[in-house]
C-alpha cells in the first residue's frame, strides 16, 4: 500500500461515515459533506495532478462521469436523493473508477439486503417500536428514497477491506 493512503483512506471513510449517518438519522446530508468533499477532492486533483488514492486525472473524472450516469437516473425516478448524486462523483474525484464501480456495486447489494431484511423482520412481533419505525422506513414499499450514502459507506468499507486487497 502506497504511504500517502494510510493516511487518506481513513479520511475518505470519516467523510463517508459522517455522510451515512445524517442520511440514516435525518434522511438529509450538509453540501458541506457532499459538495464540499467533492471540491476539496477536485481541488487535489488539480494541485497534485492526482486523485486522493493516485489515480490519473482522467480517470478520475471518469470516475465522475460514471457516478453521474448511475445515479442521475435513480435520481429523476424519485429513487435516489440529491445527496446522492452529490457525494458518488466526489467519491470518484476522490478515488477513481474502479473503486466507485465496487463500492456502487456493493451498495446495491447492500441496499437490497436490508431492505429485504428490513420487511421480513418487521414481521417479527418481539421487535421494540423505535426499531420497527426505523425499519419502516427502509423497507421496500416506503415512498422516501433509501439512505443510500449508508449502502456506500458500507460498499466502500467492503471494497477497502476485501475486494481491493485480492484485485490489487
Amino acid at each position: 500500500m502506497n504511504n500517502s493512503l494510510i493516511y487518506i483512506q481513513p479520511i475518505i471513510v470519516l467523510w463517508l461515515m459522517l455522510a451515512a449517518y445524517q442520511d440514516v438519522r435525518r434522511r438529509r446530508v450538509s453540501n458541506l459533506l457532499t459538495l464540499g468533499g467533492g471540491a476539496l477532492a477536485a481541488l487535489w486533483l488539480i494541485l497534485e495532478h492526482r486523485s486522493l488514492t493516485g489515480h490519473s486525472v482522467p480517470a478520475a473524472l471518469l470516475a465522475a462521469v460514471l457516478a453521474l450516469l448511475l445515479t442521475v437516473p435513480g435520481y429523476l425516478l424519485g429513487k435516489l436523493g440529491a445527496a446522492d448524486v452529490k457525494l458518488l462523483p466526489a467519491l470518484g474525484l476522490a478515488t477513481g473508477p474502479q473503486t466507485l464501480m465496487n463500492t456502487f456495486a456493493l451498495a446495491c447489494l447492500v441496499t437490497v439486503l436490508l431492505m429485504l431484511s428490513s420487511r421480513s423482520l418487521l414481521r417479527n412481533a418481539n421487535i421494540s417500536q423505535p426499531i420497527a419505525r426505523h425499519l419502516r422506513s427502509i423497507s421496500v414499499g416506503n415512498s422516501k428514497p433509501f439512505p443510500f450514502i449508508f449502502a456506500l459507506f458500507v460498499g466502500y468499507l467492503l471494497d477497502l477491506l476485501f475486494i481491493s486487497k485480492f484485485l490489487y
